[in-house]
């Protein structure tokens, strides 16, 4: 008998052995547990509020920089915290009602967008002042038990609050807040509770530094957010980190200073698994990636000379900065080096920095028999150089750069007249500067800069630019900016900005725009006129044919406006995002059948009108243009007032021809009800001034009593009316 094979050739003789390892794998597989089933991610919603304000009340010095680093803070967190701008609220130099009632937006803001499996999260930012017993927002007081409630009614899984400002540590420590070490080893999927920060401790007051141009509080935090604080090197910033690098760099900042050591406080009670991000510098492509060579204390500027971020870099960490795309110089500080270099961080994929970039800084000595050279050592620290700090060099007469006197003494200094013909370029002004050509000044400028062609300050300007050509101002600044094409201001800007062409600023505008053709603002505080105007949130007027903006505390007034919110747009037509727009059909003493719209703002509404009267021989068309008012007269609006008063004419024609067209005046008071969603009823009374434009009185135009005002058969007759109607 032939001995049968397996395929492999094997001998049966294996049989009990295969049997005995299949058995054996699998008891292991029943005992072994099932692979974990990966829950889906859990999606977040982040929302803030930013808040700065720079008066404190009587006896307390305004502050330089509260708005700035609200803006700080509210940019870092729009590009890489996830706050989408539409759930995002930017408050400054707002009261205590202002203050409030943001916080109440916030809470119907959120309301409006919970949605199920939706995490939601709440972060207010504040900079300004305050004391051990709450925030003094213009000098009005809110409690910290206050500002705690306000937090409370906001329906959130988790609150955040960074508070800047003096005695903020009292928050901290209030009805039973306390240190805790180690906090936040919770996911951001599952943590529940709050978290407040503030600057400094109960006893302490918050610093601000021209040098940096911020608190040194935000300036350290804003710079962690964008990734010096990610120890981890994971690509994100958590809360923990966030907070640990601002209070160490904080702490060793302010040791030497007038104010003394500020301790950044906090009290976190958060409940869950996982981390508490903060931002998220993997969602951005433009970075600016410090290798691993690269060791000492890093000041990263942009091309406008603004400090925006300043850490102590270790060898062998690589880390990742979230920058906006454009030039920067950096200056790296070792023991006995000072470094600089000069790189673009590119919109699509950003820029590595490593030590092979750096070169030494070329520094002028500007003292001499054991004086101490102020220049090169604000430098070495990455400092901007302050006038006070700047050798004095009164005239400035130049060719073109560097064909001038300054190369007579050492290349710089603060020019109190700086004259040239093709340009003139001078390290600081402090005084007149004048060129036929160009006019460069890398600081700040105080004083008058006039150029045939152009003016380039790299800080912020204090006086006024005039040029034939256009304005740049870097740093934004005081005063003014005039020219016949374009003016730009890269930062806060306060004063005024004509120009026949274009005007643009790039951050805050506090005064006025005024164009031919077009202005851009990116927030507005004041005016813009001109054809088209365009800015972010506005509080003050747009007047354009063409005004576009986001919320509009004030009034839009063009042929065309368009707005998310705005309080009193006037215009043919008038877009507003969360306005209203209605359909009204009517019936009153003029008219048997009318047809109106109503649109505008929740408040302020265009009406247009259009109906036919019946007349003794004729039918005759209506059209009305007007302006009113809408009152809810409760909080759901189901019951309203409606108050507007209109102008137009009337075509004793139907079929046309050329008749004498008369007019009327109106003014309307309409008291509607709700009857269901979008469906109401209305009625009311009117006041009517009829004047028609010839000698034919024609009374029937309302069959209620008239009273003639005037001599002669014209004259104005007055009569009061009734209507009813329904409202879509």
């Amino acid at each position: 008998m032939m001995r049968r094979t397996t395929a492999g050739g094997g001998d049966r003789r294996w049989g009990p052995l295969a049997a005995v390892c299949l058995g054996a794998w699998a008891c292991l597989a029943v005992a072994a547990p099932p692979p974990p089933v990966e829950e889906p991610p859990v999606t977040l919603r982040r929302f803030a509020l930013f808040v700065g304000s720079s008066e404190g009340g009587e006896g307390r010095e305004r502050l330089r920089y509260a708005g700035s680093d609200a803006l700080a803070m509210s940019r870092v967190l729009e590009e890489l915290g996830g706050v989408a701008v539409a759930d995002r609220v930017l408050l400054l130099e707002a009261d205590r009602k202002g203050l409030l009632a943001a916080l109440e937006r916030m809470r119907v803001l959120v309301e409006a967008a919970a949605a199920e499996g939706v995490r939601s999260e709440l972060l207010l930012y504040y900079s300004g002042h305050s004391d051990a017993d709450g925030l003094l927002p213009r000098g009005e007081r809110l409690t910290y038990a206050a500002l705690k409630a306000g937090l409370g009614a906001v329906p959130v899984d988790v609150r955040i609050a960074i508070l800047d400002s003096c005695g903020s540590g009292a928050l901290t420590r209030f009805k039973g807040g306390v240190h805790r070490p180690g906090f936040l080893m919770d996911a951001a999927s599952q943590v529940r509770g709050h978290a407040y920060l503030a600057s400094s401790s109960a006893d302490e007051v918050a610093q601000e530094s021209d040098t940096i141009g911020a608190s040194f509080f935000t300036h350290f935090l804003v710079t962690g957010l964008r990734g010096a604080a990610d120890a981890s090197g994971d690509g994100r910033v958590t809360l923990h980190e966030a907070y640990q690098f601002a209070f160490h760099e904080t702490l060793a900042r302010t040791e030497r200073t007038q104010g003394g050591p500020q301790h950044a406080a906090y009290d976190i009670q958060l409940a869950g698994s996982g981390d508490l991000v903060l931002t998220d510098l993997r969602t951005s492509r433009v970075r600016l990636t410090v290798a691993e060579d690269v060791q000492g204390r890093l000041f990263v500027r942009d091309w406008g000379n603004q400090l925006v971020a300043e850490l102590q870099k270790p060898a062998g960490r690589r880390l990742a900065l979230g920058l906006e795309a454009g030039r920067y110089h950096v200056v790296l500080e070792r023991p006995s080096q000072r470094l600089e270099a000069e790189l673009t961080v590119s919109p699509k994929g950003g820029s590595e920095l490593r030590a092979e970039h750096f070169v030494p800084m070329t520094l002028t000595r500007t003292a001499a028999r054991g004086g101490t050279d102020v220049r090169a050592e604000a430098l070495s620290t990455g400092e901007p150089v302050t006038l006070g700090d700047m050798p004095s060099v009164p005239f400035n007469l130049s060719l073109v750069p560097p064909l001038a006197t300054t190369a007579l003494w050492g290349g710089g200094g603060r020019n109190h007249l700086a004259l040239g013909v093709l340009g003139v370029r001078s390290v600081q002004l402090q005084g007149l500067g004048g060129a036929v050509g160009v006019g460069w000044v890398d600081g700040t400028v105080e004083g008058f800069q006039v150029s045939g062609v152009a003016n380039v300050a790299g800080g912020e300007i204090f006086g006024l630019q005039a040029a034939f050509g256009g304005n740049l101002a870097f740093g934004g600044g005081t005063g003014g900016q005039m020219s016949a094409v374009f003016n730009m201001a890269e930062r806060d800007f306060t004063g005024f900005q004509v120009s026949t062409t274009a005007n643009r600023a790039a951050a805050r505008l506090r005064g006025v725009q005024a164009a031919v053709g077009i202005n851009l603002a990116e927030r507005l505080a004041g005016a813009q006129v001109g054809l088209i105007n365009i800015s972010g949130d506005v509080a003050g007027a747009q007047v354009g044919l063409i005004n576009v903006a986001g919320d509009v505390r004030g009034v839009q007034l063009g042929l065309i406006n368009i707005a998310d919110d705005v309080s009193v747009p006037i215009g043919i037509l008038s877009i507003v995002r969360k306005g209203r727009f209605v359909l009204e059909l009517s019936a009153d003493d003029v008219m048997p059948l009318s047809v109106g719209i109503k649109y505008g703002s929740r408040t302020v509404y265009v009406l247009a009108t259009t109906g036919v009267g019946i007349g003794e021989k004729s039918l005759r068309t209506f059209l009305n243009l007007g302006l009113g008012v809408h009152v809810p007269l409760d909080a759901a609006d189901r019951y309203s007032l409606d108050v507007d008063l209109s102008y137009g004419s009337w075509q004793p024609n139907f079929y046309g021809g050329s008749g004498p067209k008369n007019t009327l005046f109106r003014m309307r008071a309409t008291l509607g009800w709700e009857l269901k969603r979008r469906f109401a009823l209305f009625g009311g009374v009117s006041l009517n001034a009829y004047d028609p434009s010839s000698q034919d009185e024609d009374r029937d135009v309302s069959w209620l009593p008239q009273w003639k005002l005037g001599r002669g058969p014209g004259g104005v007759r007055l009569w009061p009316g009734l209507l009813v109607g329904v409202r879509i």
